[in-house]
């Protein structure tokens, strides 16, 4: 007898929007066995009393959970899910920033052995209007958006007036729901139900591209916080996302940065870790290896 399918849930939304968040807090309180493929694998940051264990590809979760670096190939991905013992009894795959999350689902529909759940985007409650008023960012915004079946506006709790937001959403996609998060909480039962019908999908629908360049710089050892702060403060708009492990202090302390919408966390980690930032921006970001050279500390300062 064959085994029922598995539902996949795909995960899209722009850089900075919430997306590794949402995932965090639906693995941290996971009710059943997820089976999460994601882009950004180090920045999930999971309770270490959640991990039981860990290899270079996957961490398997006391919970039942396990989540997993997404690759090359969705395809193998996905098979390499459904081989497991158990096999997880929902699959979520978390787009990258920049991509068509359509375009993943598309390849998702035509996937033995799965069914699509609704489509969520999320958008973020902070930077969503300025990046609709963006030249280089609009398009890719909005196309994020087009078919999307569930939007979830995060960061709600940021945001003073949350009318525009919801009058644009219903502009670019008015089929969508949309409900709000702050910190990725929310109930699980919100992201199931029945989709509208959606059109056929195709193979060669599933190549997702963008024409965003990216940029990284490694530190050669701790950084000074209040000149790291200086850099961040004076990054140019054209830098979109920025993301990366540092030591930061004479202590070298480890921390996780995150950076988007010109706003930026700083979360303690266990380290050591790859120390490096990557930078994700429109064609005009300039060179910022010079701003962030000046962060470091110098080489005879204690560690």
């Amino acid at each position: 007898m064959a085994a029922p399918p598995i539902p996949l849930t795909v995960i899209g939304g722009f850089l900075g929007a919430g997306k590794t968040t949402l995932v965090n807090h639906l693995l941290a309180n996971a009710t059943k066995r997820y089976g999460v493929l994601v882009n950004d694998f180090g920045a999930i940051n999971i309770d270490a009393a959640l991990i039981a264990a860990q290899d270079g590809a996957s961490i398997a979760l006391t919970n039942g959970c396990v989540c997993c670096s997404l690759g090359e190939d969705l395809g193998d991905g996905l098979a390499m899910l459904a081989r497991r013992d158990p096999p997880p009894e929902h699959v979520i795959v978390e787009a990258s920033g920049v991509s068509d999350p359509w375009r993943i689902a598309q390849l998702a529909l035509i996937e033995t052995g799965f069914t699509l759940e609704p489509l969520i985007v999320l958008v973020d409650g902070v930077g969503f209007l300025d990046q609709l008023a963006d030249r280089w960012v609009s398009d890719t915004v909005a196309r994020q958006l087009t078919f999307a079946e569930l939007v979830i506006i995060t960061k709600a709790d940021l945001t003073a007036d949350l009318g525009p937001i919801r009058r644009e959403i219903a502009r670019l996609r008015p089929e969508a729901r949309v409900i709000e998060a702050v910190g990725g909480a929310l109930d699980p039962a919100v992201l199931h139900f029945a989709p509208p019908p959606r059109e056929k999908p195709s193979r060669f629908a599933a190549e997702a591209v963008h024409d965003f360049p990216t940029a990284s710089w490694r530190p050669s050892g701790p950084l000074d916080r209040i000149r790291l702060r200086a850099a961040l403060e004076a990054l140019p708009k054209s830098v979109l996302r920025l993301k990366g492990f540092c030591q930061i202090g004479p202590e070298g302390e480890w921390y996780l940065l995150q950076y988007a919408a010109e706003r930026w966390a700083f979360t303690r980690v266990d380290g050591p870790q790859a120390a490096g930032f990557v930078l994700i921006g429109t064609p005009g970001m300039p060179d910022t290896a010079p701003l962030f050279a000046a962060t470091q500390l110098a080489a005879e300062a204690p560690r």
